[in-house]
């Protein structure tokens, strides 16, 4: 369900060249402007990306918006960030818009801050003096995904274990661990669908009258998919 893979722009070009270049042949005779196979098969992927999402289209036209926008500002930053800790910058970008609209002086009422939306006692944890410095926060940010990763040993792909760690990310790992062990399985057995109907099920003291805590990671966990899968679709090259 969250298997993460590169676009094999060559695989696809070496699939489908004739009728690339004869479509790019047509559309330089209606003189539009220069095309090439990639960049029609980079609009192609973008469109169905953005077909396929579950979001509304108020939120993908706002995704879009800041994405040439508010995103130019910090992406060298994604991108350094998520080399130094060996992620993927799109993933990490998508996670700094879930939690902030990559917005540097974000805060919610339960007092997290910043770009990555981080709580005090993890930005102590990864270093992070001040919260509301964008670059401290996104390496800050980087730096608990890949701890995080390292502590997720569950889950039955790579797909699973991303959506585990998301989930960490969102609820806590000690809360993701717990919700794992109700289940009463072996946890290399547990796929992310599994954890996604018992956390819509669980009972917390931090639900709210009509929003469960459990059902707010998973809404996180499926918008921080989406928000991946339009990057990637955008930085198709």
């Amino acid at each position: 369900m969250f298997k993460i893979k590169k676009i094999q722009t060559v695989k696809f070009l070496a699939k489908n060249t004739i009728i690339l270049c004869a479509f790019v042949t047509f559309l330089g005779c209606a003189k539009e402007p220069v095309v090439t196979p990639v960049s029609i098969y980079c609009k192609i992927i973008s469109e169905k990306l953005l077909a396929f999402s579950r979001l509304s289209n108020f939120e993908k036209q706002k995704f879009k918006k800041l994405s040439s926008t508010r995103l130019q500002q910090y992406k060298e930053d994604f991108i350094d960030a998520a080399e130094t800790f060996e992620l993927e910058w799109e993933l990490l970008a998508a996670v700094a818009f879930q939690e902030s609209q990559w917005n540097p002086k974000a805060r919610s009422a339960t007092q997290v801050k910043g770009m990555m939306m981080l709580t005090l006692p993890t930005a102590a944890s990864v270093g992070v003096t001040n919260r509301l410095d964008p670059i401290q926060s996104i390496y800050g940010g980087a730096q608990y995904l890949a701890e995080l990763n390292q502590m997720v040993e569950f889950g039955t792909s790579s797909g699973d274990k991303i959506a585990f760690v998301l989930a960490a990310y969102n609820l806590g790992i000690t809360n993701v661990n717990n919700a794992i062990d109700e289940l009463d399985r072996n946890p290399t057995t547990v796929t992310w669908l599994d954890l996604e109907e018992h956390l819509i099920k669980m009972e917390s003291p931090m639900d709210s009258q009509n929003y469960s805590r459990g059902q707010q990671t998973v809404d996180f966990v499926e918008r921080v998919r989406d928000y991946y899968y339009l990057l990637l679709g955008q930085n198709c090259k």
